[in-house]
């Protein structure tokens, strides 16, 4: 009987020391993961520089001086009506005619009544021919310098794609302008790198 009463109470202090191991591996388990690295080490890991990045924009950076698409050249010395401008080395324009017209719009955004029809010459006394491919002529009226409308589907003709050495080439455009506006304002760009050309006067209607 006195065996049978003791196997019971081994069992007890067997699962009580079990009981103590496994505590004791937990502590010493736990304990390290606590100590290995401060917690005020990953604060400052994470803590963004104060130094600025490349992708901010300097202060010293100045805005863009494209000039504004549809407004008059800037900087550009402008010569009478009846002038002539050098638009390039060896290269002359002026305007051999201005006639005061009635335009008929037939193409959208196009608008009729009074009008300038230009003629505007271009002399090549170079060497090359001058492309006239890209060549620009716009208007503008009035101390605002308003754009004129292009009416292209009246009486336009363009330049011709180029113009030989020694020789000219007119191109006719015009332009809806009222009557009582003043001064007109013509620009001639032939691109290619060459300068704008620039006439300024009251057209006699």
């Amino acid at each position: 009987m006195l065996s049978q009463v003791r196997r019971p109470t081994a069992y007890v202090a067997a699962a009580v020391v079990a009981v103590v191991l496994v505590s004791l591996a937990v502590v010493l388990v736990l304990r390290p993961s606590g100590s290995d690295t401060p917690a005020a080490d990953s604060t400052v890991a994470a803590a963004p520089s104060s130094s600025p990045t490349s992708d901010q924009p300097s202060a010293s950076s100045s805005p863009s001086k494209d000039p504004e698409p549809g407004k008059p050249a800037a900087g550009t010395r402008a010569v009478g009506l009846k002038g002539e401008a050098t638009s390039a080395p060896g290269v002359t324009a002026r305007l051999k005619e201005i006639d005061s017209v009635q335009a008929k719009a037939s193409l959208p955004g196009e608008v009729g009544g009074p009008a300038l029809a230009i003629t505007v010459s271009v002399k090549n006394q170079t060497d090359k021919k001058l492309n006239l491919a890209l060549g620009v002529v716009n208007a503008y009226f009035g101390p605002e310098r308003t754009p004129a409308v292009s009416v292209a589907s009246d009486g336009e003709v363009p330049f011709p794609p180029s113009v030989a050495p020694g020789d000219a080439a007119e191109g006719v455009y015009v332009f809806q302008i009222p009557e009582q506006a003043r001064p007109v304002r013509v620009e001639l760009d032939l691109g290619d790198g060459a300068d704008v050309v620039v006439f300024k006067g009251r057209p006699q209607r």
